[in-house]
């Protein structure tokens, strides 16, 4: 707390002014040169849940790997809202991106040529306690990482309409970027720097897992230039839902209120990077700087 902080550096000598110096561009870390001691109790409850894998096999390389992900996981039962419902749905994170999982499974097993990669379509588990599930999977892969071409992931699609713009996390991060772009050019559409990196979104989702075990890996987020509508609107959409049905239990379909064309176009984007990836036989690289980069490389 502010009060635990304050008498913690009153016990260093430091004054009420360390915290603005600290504020400050230019600020070095300084030793505190005390020690803290605490103990708390904990209490521990064990769990069993389950990734869900489905597969198109390839018909060239089959041992050559793409893989989807979305978490299927919420926050399940939990404290009531002020309308005593406590049951946490999820609908957009992820419900959302299931969906689009299994849409992109329908779209691919509907080709009339197989894929000469396979295409792997992973439905992971607890994402909301910490990335569980997909850790598991790269800690233990069903597919050999090396083989791994890519991961695209999906986590909370847009809601609110078509957009002229989409974010990628992470951005500069690696050549799947580079399809991206393209995909998006074919359709006039921009890309456009994540509008809040301080919430290191690329090290939130289930792709980070993936990411640090070498495997280039993708996040899109909905755009926020909204055709048809002001500049703000999309952004104004993004912050009603982070500050009223984020991780609540009013995170629920609403299919009044929900415009699901644009999530549609985000989900053609990735839909088509895969397609591609799935029959051209290139291995998208780490870009120079990826703290990525090395990993792969010594696979």
């Amino acid at each position: 707390t502010t009060d635990a902080t304050k008498k913690l550096l009153a016990a260093a000598g430091k004054d009420s002014g360390f915290l603005a110096k600290a504020d400050k561009p230019g600020f070095s870390a300084e030793p505190l040169n005390i020690q803290l001691s605490t103990s708390m109790k904990v209490t521990s409850n064990y769990d069993k849940s389950h990734n869900v894998i489905g597969k198109i096999t390839g018909s060239k390389y089959p041992d050559e790997t793409i893989i989807y992900t979305a978490h299927w996981d919420h926050l399940g039962i939990g404290a009531p809202d002020e309308k005593g419902d406590s049951i946490y749905n999820g609908a957009l994170d992820n419900g959302s991106g299931t969906a689009a999982l299994f849409e992109i499974a329908r779209a691919f097993k509907s080709l009339k040529k197989v894929p000469e990669r396979s295409i792997v379509f992973l439905a992971v588990t607890a994402e909301e306690q910490g990335l569980w599930g997909s850790d598991y999977y790269a800690q233990n892969p069903v597919f050999p990482i090396d083989k791994t071409v890519a991961n695209l992931n999906m986590d909370v699609l847009n809601w609110f309409g078509k957009t002229k713009d989409i974010v990628v996390v992470g951005q500069g991060q690696n050549e799947l970027e580079d399809y991206l772009t393209e995909e998006l050019a074919r359709v006039n559409r921009v890309l456009v720097f994540d509008p809040h990196p301080e919430s290191g979104s690329y090290y939130r989702s289930d792709h980070f897992n993936f990411a640090k075990v070498g495997v280039p890996s993708m996040d899109l987020k909905y755009g926020s230039d909204v055709i048809g509508k002001d500049k703000d609107y999309g952004a104004s959409m993004a912050s009603a839902y982070r500050d009223k049905n984020y991780h609540r239990p009013s995170d629920e379909y609403n299919p009044g209120a929900w415009k699901l064309d644009g999530a549609i176009d985000d989900i053609q984007l990735l839909y088509r990077i895969g397609y591609r990836l799935a029959f051209d036989h290139k291995w998208p690289a780490w870009k120079q700087g990826s703290e990525f980069k090395s990993i792969r490389e010594k696979k």
